[in-house]
């Protein structure tokens, strides 16, 4: 438990690298540039709680006293857009002071703090952006929501969130305490407060809006492209935590027979569509794709699943959107419909709100895709972004379609390396001097040249099945890869750095901060040698590539 628990707390923390924290990073600054020497404390306060406690109670509060979650977060908004319009506009300081005063009252009481601190300003504050605050779910929320929308809270999802929300909150209290440390220690800076305050007062008051509008889900999704997002939940022992609230899948890359796919259960609406099932739609080759709207990882899919439904749909191809929410406002049919407009998605979409669909396939990822064939049989499952080339094949091959070139398998022009696994389950791509030994250190040592995509070991490694790990000082990993862009998934520790050479010259070199992918290699698109010295102790995975 106590395992997990430090998890949850890494992966709050780490979500202050997503483009989930981007809606309500000039909320967050605006707290260094706002009088009070407790405002940042107070605002981080509030919506650590804010956020713990409707996450686990938004559902039944809504059930019980029937407020609509929308109202909830439109109040939020409203008093986002007054505490900006208080910074742009002093005068009203006074007339907002008297509307907040019984909750000001209150914390000063329970605090002891006097009005000059702006703790309790600040806790309301950040109250309403507990509200607002919508993280991208990895594994650890994903337990946590699922949970809660099954109505099975203990003592153990209470920590797990608490954790999860501290470990957020501590990266955004550095962030707005520093930037009012950066202004106070600045002469120019001091001088010009006021105008500084009046300008990210402007920037919430734009906030406001666009969450107003929706809008901030389609800068989240534009923005994703350029911003990963941390591995730390991926980890091993993560995973096998997080069995014990349900089993965990792997991904089925290629097609297998999986069984019989269940019907689809409790689906509320339906957007693009009359009520479907998947009795009627036998002979048709099925799509079905988990997601919800507020999740980037889903909008990072959306692209690829709205290309496919326009190039096989007249081909036998039915995708449906299963549409299972996260956060209590993404049940409403409203928000969810004009989600799907402003998305372009034009395939139909089934509100699965009482997760009854999710539990009927096992599911526990956003987003998920499961292929059915023409029987109804589940002949493929992929969990998390990527597997693109892979599932179109999929499709391909179950409506008799011959599978993509390299030209067409690739989103550019030009081919690129195919993304390439080093444990091994999944690898194709070690040159032929190479043989794997499972579970074993053995000293590898390739002497010829590489081929195209081919993967050289030099030194010891402990191969298992999804990973190699290095295990000694002279340990290197090469590859003769097409592309502009290379990156690598690793993870453990190390106080020596991973030492880069590309063609024969020194690239670069770098510490590991985290289990995750990193952007190893950004040169010029043509054929290259790379060859990484990787410290002892570390997990090499995957290398995926681009040529953007």
């Amino acid at each position: 438990m106590w395992l997990l628990l430090g998890f949850a707390f890494l992966a709050g923390v780490f979500t202050v690298l997503s483009p989930c924290i981007l809606p309500i990073l000039p909320a967050i600054l605006s707290a260094g540039t706002a009088q009070g020497r407790l405002r940042p404390l107070g605002i981080i306060a509030g919506l650590i709680c804010s956020f713990t406690f409707f996450t686990l109670s938004l559902t039944a509060i809504v059930h019980a006293t029937g407020v609509s979650p929308n109202a909830l977060r439109y109040a939020a908004i409203v008093l986002i857009f007054l505490f900006g319009l208080v910074m742009v506009f002093p005068r009203f300081s006074n007339w907002f002071a008297e509307l907040t005063s019984p909750v000001a009252t209150l914390g000063q009481r329970l605090q002891g703090t006097e009005p000059s601190t702006g703790f309790s300003g600040g806790l309301l504050f950040g109250v309403a952006l507990g509200l607002l605050w919508t993280p991208c779910a990895g594994p650890i929320l994903a337990a946590i929501t699922t949970l809660v929308a099954t109505h099975s809270i203990n003592l153990q999802t209470v920590l797990m969130t608490l954790s999860y929300s501290i470990g957020a909150g501590i990266p955004m209290f550095f962030i707005a305490y520093g930037g009012g440390k950066i202004i106070q220690s600045s002469r120019f800076l001091s001088r010009h407060a006021e105008g500084i305050r009046q300008i990210f007062g402007c920037l919430m008051i734009i906030v406001a809006v666009v969450l107003t509008l929706n809008w901030d889900m389609i800068v989240e999704q534009k923005l994703s492209r350029y911003i990963p997002s941390a591995m730390i939940e991926n980890n091993a022992r993560v995973q096998q935590q997080l069995q014990q609230f349900h089993p965990q899948k792997e991904s089925v890359e290629g097609l297998s027979e999986l069984g019989q796919a269940p019907a689809l259960q409790g689906i509320t609406g339906w957007i693009n569509s009359s009520p479907l099932s998947l009795a009627e739609l036998k002979g048709k080759v099925i799509l079905i794709d988990f997601w919800t709207y507020s999740c980037i990882n889903c909008l990072r899919t959306l692209p690829y699943i709205e290309k496919w439904y326009a190039k096989y749909k007249d081909h036998g191809l039915v995708i449906i959107g299963v549409h299972t929410p996260e956060f209590e406002f993404e049940k409403d049919y409203k928000n969810v419909a004009a989600a799907v407009k402003r998305l372009g998605v034009e395939y139909p979409v089934a509100l699965d709100n009482g997760f009854q669909t999710w539990q009927a396939f096992h599911n526990h990822y956003w987003p998920a895709h499961y292929l059915i064939d023409q029987e109804g049989n589940i002949r493929m499952e992929h969990f998390g972004e990527g597997g693109y080339v892979a599932t179109e094949n999929g499709i391909r091959d179950l409506l008799g379609l011959a599978p993509l070139s390299m030209l067409e398998a690739q989103p550019s022009s030009r081919p690129i390396s195919p993304e390439t696994y080093l444990g091994s389950d999944r690898n194709k791509s070690y040159t032929s001097a190479i043989t794997l030994q499972v579970g074993k250190t053995f000293v590898y040592d390739y002497s010829n040249p590489l081929g195209n995509d081919e993967v050289g070991l030099k030194g010891p490694w402990q191969v298992e099945r999804d990973y190699i790990t290095a295990k000694g000082d002279d340990c290197y990993l090469s590859f003769n890869f097409l592309a502009k862009q290379v990156y690598l998934v690793l993870s453990g520790s190390s106080k020596k750095r991973v030492q880069v050479y590309l063609d024969g010259k020194t690239s670069g070199e770098f510490y590991m901060d985290g289990d995750k992918k990193y952007d190893i290699v950004n040169t010029t698109y043509q054929r290259h040698q790379l060859r990484l010295k990787i410290p002892s102790g570390i997990n090499v995975y995957a290398f995926t590539f681009g040529d953007e």
